[in-house]
């Protein structure tokens, strides 16, 4: 009996520690996500009252020498549930652009303090030169609900 109170004891504190290992991890990722949302809201906080993602995109697009290899620019919206913001999307297809030009406009995307994110991006040699590229490119940002 006193083996087998043991071994007992000893699963028990295995899986004891098992969930004290996955509280620690939860908690980190909790405070990681939390650290994220507070930026995601700090970036929304600093924006023109007006910003749009398409808007903006358009504009680093020009600022970047890119925006006459732009195909086309799909924006939709998605709700997030149980909260008061939307998931804004832009997906933006380059036609022939040169790296350098398209590096250029994924830094002024990205680097902006208005907390956008490249999600996707997809590349494909393209044109006679061999130093062009098509490009389709997916952004999204969080946005505040308004009113319609």
């Amino acid at each position: 009996p006193t083996i087998e109170k043991r071994d007992t004891l000893e699963r028990v504190l295995a899986q004891k520690m098992a969930s004290n290992d996955e509280m620690v991890l939860l908690a980190q990722q909790y405070k990681h996500n939390l650290k994220n949302v507070n930026s995601k809201k700090n970036a929304m906080a600093g924006r023109e009252k007006e910003f749009s993602l398409f808007s903006f995109l358009d504009s680093q697009a020009e600022k970047s020498g890119v925006k006459e290899n732009v195909d086309y620019m799909k924006p939709f919206t998605k709700k997030v549930e149980a909260s008061d913001y939307m998931l804004a999307t832009v997906k933006v297809k380059l036609k022939e652009v040169y790296l350098k030009e398209l590096v250029d406009f994924l830094y002024h995307v990205e680097s902006s303090s208005n907390g956008i994110t490249i999600t996707s991006l997809s590349l494909n040699k393209a044109g006679k030169e061999k130093n062009k590229l098509d490009a389709v490119i997916q952004a999204e940002t969080l946005m505040e609900k308004r009113d319609a």
